[in-house]
């Protein structure tokens, strides 16, 4: 079970619930989700700013119940769709929380919110009602003692790193290690289990440049030493530096370094 992936697991989850399933880090902010888009019932209402302020202060009230209780917390959201949030830890820390939702207990009540919510005589209303999931509280319930299982995993298994001035210096270490290879925010955030917004702030305040200019630099480094040092072509070096595209690779070469990647070899050589 250890090579499962957190979205694995929440698809396998969605799949067998119909809950929309989602993981938080500790400033609330989503790092995985399945489905990734709301359901439509959620996309509809949340088209109203201030529907949408009503679910973002709703959510973050809970959270933060949930971080002082230490325990699952089960409720219905102000459009009348049942919600629930567990805690999740790292090595005994609060590293964030798991969250499932959008479904409801009785879609009759659903068609007087919306219309409350977005007017009457939407002629979509009944189709956007019928998307969401009925499920019975009972049936709701189990889903939950389920969810609490999955938390738990996640804790025990240590996935989701805490918030924290270690994770810069783990990413860009992670880059120095794996800077031929394709590297994007949405990945590192999937890998270090915490939010881009997070990352972004993290590595700025910690190197004072961005991730994608330290991975440039650290590219750039190394290829320029491996003109140097070795006799491999500019193609290859420029693919074994994470620039598929040697053309783009000799334009940047020469911009960060004054020369081509060929006249700096030979400058380095004479």
């Amino acid at each position: 079970m250890d090579n499962i992936g957190i979205l694995d697991i929440l698809k396998n989850f969605h799949l067998i619930s119909g809950f929309r399933v989602s993981i938080h880090d500790t400033e609330f902010n989503e790092i995985y989700a399945y489905p990734s888009r709301l359901s439509p019932y959620c996309a509809a209402i949340q088209q109203d700013r201030e529907n949408r302020r009503l679910c973002l202060e709703t959510d973050a009230r809970v959270f933060r119940k949930v971080k002082e209780t230490g325990e699952v917390a089960v409720y219905s959201c102000p459009h009348g769709l049942c919600e629930a949030v567990a805690p999740i830890y790292n090595y005994g820390i609060l590293s964030g929380y798991l969250m499932m939702g959008q479904v409801c207990t009785d879609k009759d009540k659903l068609t007087p919110l919306l219309q409350k919510r977005l007017g009457e005589g939407r002629e979509d209303a009944k189709k956007i009602i019928d998307s969401v999931r009925q499920v019975p509280p009972e049936i709701i319930n189990s889903y939950i003692s389920i969810m609490t299982v999955i938390a738990e995993y996640v804790t025990q298994t240590n996935r989701l790193a805490p918030r924290g001035g270690d994770i810069a210096p783990k990413i860009h270490e992670y880059l120095n290690k794996n800077y031929p290879s394709k590297i994007t925010l949405p990945q590192l955030a999937e890998r270090f289990g915490c939010s881009q917004s997070l990352i972004i702030k993290a590595f700025k305040k910690q190197y004072g440049v961005t991730v994608m200019e330290a991975l440039f630099e650290i590219r750039m480094k190394n290829a320029a030493n491996l003109l140097l040092t070795s006799p491999y072509s500019v193609k290859q070096i420029a693919a074994d530096c994470g620039f598929p595209d040697q053309n783009y690779f000799s334009k940047a070469f020469s911009g960060r370094f004054g020369l081509s990647p060929t006249a700096y070899r030979k400058q380095g050589i004479t």
